[in-house]
């Protein structure tokens, strides 16, 4: 067992750790564990201290000696390898619903946050159990299977989820299997809590009111979406489904209020923290595997588009720069040994909420806007092959020549190995290609135009989803360029927005971080409030068309992000820095 970790004991100790924390040293000693073992089994020297360190240990032992009485242990169990499994499946349910759920328009967009709503509370449901109760036995292994085969019922339904449209031939099935789905999870849940009532009865009579409103709640939850499950039996499916959320509201609540009540149900000395911390380095993780989707598109664009070239280069590791800035904001800012209250601590982990789904909006922006440029570049190029070709003073060489360029550049993308769904209908245009071919240029009908029309339509439909740009099914004759731009329109809106969500997330978790604030507490969230307004005035710009499409154009909305979010945590750093000393020297005159 490792030894065990010292911890501050008066409420500006706490500040003060914690602040220490969220510092960082140049350079530290890659043996401090290998020296601090070896110390505490006295088979090494004491590594030389400085005056400082002397003063800080000579403190810290007197005070452990003389408020061991009064010390809370706040240090909780590691989660359990089975928990930090059942995460993997959350990943992979948000790595599969992002990838086949495209967000092309709003109702595209809701549809995936109504998804996200569901498999998120549904985790912190199991999670909120686990932390408390979960021990190894072959009936928490059963229960456990359950509980994976709902996260795999998940994945089954979001292959195509989309309860905005109940017209659609599978919106019926999926919403029933939704709803068997919930069912199945919460009463799992039920049966685990009512197993641990019946323990209780035994050992811990204090425990056996709240369990009961635990098992009863998740009870009831699991018969309501059985019987929201016949409701959508109809043809249209009714709108029933927002009856979930109704449910969804009440389980939380009932959870969390008794929890608070009775504290010996509570939150306490448990790792919902480090759950919680865990979730959202996963979240962050899967931004990775959509970032690689996006290099993925770049490079498959290099061949015939521009492909990598220093702009590109740059964009790109800014993206997964923006990644790691994001994740340092956050675990930077967790509080780590020092417990906050009951009730802080359950509105702190349910706030995580938004902030999650925040963050998964913006990764999926980022990644749509970093193969944006590259798209553009190439479109570029593209364009340019098609006036050279028709730039002739012979209209029927012109002709000739524009639908060679045509035809290669549809069998290019079809040739790929990586995309061989890309252009649909291969046949088809194959025919419509032939066909034009054989039609002089002074002998085109109506219907030789709605050929090239289609065809136009299926070349720039083609290479925009080369780039993983998803264009939308529409029922109008739109020109696809503008549909693309339509998508870009509403990224560019849904990411700066998510941002502004993230940074307003960070800076309210903080003010749950801290009991006792002082200015530079105070400091740091406005800090972070202040990010938030920036990417809000950035999301404002299309107020100005003129300026919107000029930065829409050119290769700098991820840059700038990278740089805001850059300066913002240096100066964070910076002014931590100086609290932390200042803070520091305080104390150390007032001993």
């Amino acid at each position: 067992m490792p030894p065990r970790k010292l911890h501050a004991t008066t409420p500006d100790q706490q500040r003060l750790f914690q602040r220490k924390a969220q510092l960082l040293p140049w350079i530290a000693n890659p043996l401090h564990l290998f020296l601090h073992h070896e110390a505490s089994h006295g088979h090494a020297h004491q590594p030389l201290a400085t005056t400082e360190g002397q003063a800080e240990h000579k403190h810290h032992k007197t005070s452990l000696s003389s408020a061991e009485a009064i010390y809370e242990e706040v240090e909780a169990e590691e989660a359990e390898p089975s928990e930090l499994f059942y995460d993997l499946f959350f990943v992979a349910n948000l790595t599969t619903i992002t990838s086949v759920h495209y967000m092309t328009d709003y109702s595209s967009m809701v549809s995936y946050i109504l998804f996200f709503i569901l498999l998120w509370f549904t985790w912190l449901q199991t999670t909120l159990y686990d932390i408390r109760f979960t021990s190894d036995s072959l009936y928490e292994r059963v229960i456990r299977s359950v509980h994976f085969a709902v996260m795999i019922a998940f994945a089954s339904v979001s292959t195509s989820w989309n309860p905005l449209d109940p017209s659609l031939p599978s919106a019926r099935n999926n919403l029933m299997s939704m709803s068997l789905t919930l069912m199945a999870s919460r009463i799992a849940l039920g049966i685990q809590y009512a197993v641990a009532t019946v323990y209780a009865s035994k050992t811990f009579k204090k425990g056996i009111l709240p369990l009961v409103i635990h098992s009863v709640t998740m009870f009831a939850a699991g018969f309501a979406y059985l019987g929201l499950y016949f409701t959508f039996q109809g043809s249209p499916a009714p709108k029933t489904y927002i009856a979930w959320y109704g449910i969804i509201l009440i389980e939380v609540f009932a959870v969390c209020t008794s929890s608070s009540i009775w504290n010996v149900l509570s939150f306490k000395h448990t790792h919902l923290v480090e759950r919680l911390g865990l979730l959202t380095l996963i979240i962050i993780g899967e931004g990775i595997i959509v970032m690689l989707k996006a290099v993925n598109a770049v490079e498959k664009g290099s061949t015939y588009g521009r492909g990598w070239t220093a702009s590109i280069f740059f964009i790109v590791a800014c993206a997964v720069g923006i990644l790691y800035l994001l994740y340092m904001f956050y675990f930077d800012y967790t509080p780590r040994n020092v417990h906050y209250g009951t009730i802080r601590q359950q509105f702190w982990a349910v706030l995580h909420f938004p902030f999650h789904l925040a963050i998964v909006l913006s990764v999926e922006g980022l990644r749509q806007l970093s193969t944006w440029w590259s798209f553009q570049q190439a479109n570029r190029l593209i364009t340019r092959r098609f006036e050279a070709a028709a730039n002739s003073t012979d209209p029927q060489v012109s002709w000739e020549n524009t639908l060679s360029e045509i035809q290669n550049f549809l069998q290019y993308l079809y040739d790929d190995g990586t995309a061989k769904d890309v252009v649909k209908n291969w046949d088809e245009i194959q025919t419509e290609l032939a066909n034009l071919k054989k039609t002089p240029y002074d002998s085109m009908t109506n219907q030789t135009m709605i050929d090239v029309y289609q065809l136009s339509f299926d070349m720039i439909s083609g290479f925009a989803e080369f780039y993983g740009i998803k264009v939308p099914k529409s029922k109008s004759n739109l020109n696809p360029a503008n549909q693309i731009m339509g998508v870009y329109n509403m990224v560019y809106t849904y990411f700066f927005s998510a941002l502004a969500v993230v940074f307003f997330m960070y800076g309210i978790l903080g003010l749950f971080v801290r009991r006792k604030k002082d200015i530079w507490d105070y400091f740091s969230v406005a800090l972070r409030f202040a990010v938030a307004f920036t990417f809000i005035g950035l999301e404002r710009m299309k107020a100005n068309p003129a300026m919107y499409v000029r930065f829409m154009s050119s290769p700098w909305p991820i840059p700038t992000v990278a740089i805001i979010l850059f300066v913002a945590l240096f100066v964070d750093k910076v002014v931590g820095l100086f609290a932390y000393k200042r803070m520091h020297a305080s104390m150390s005159y007032h001993r």
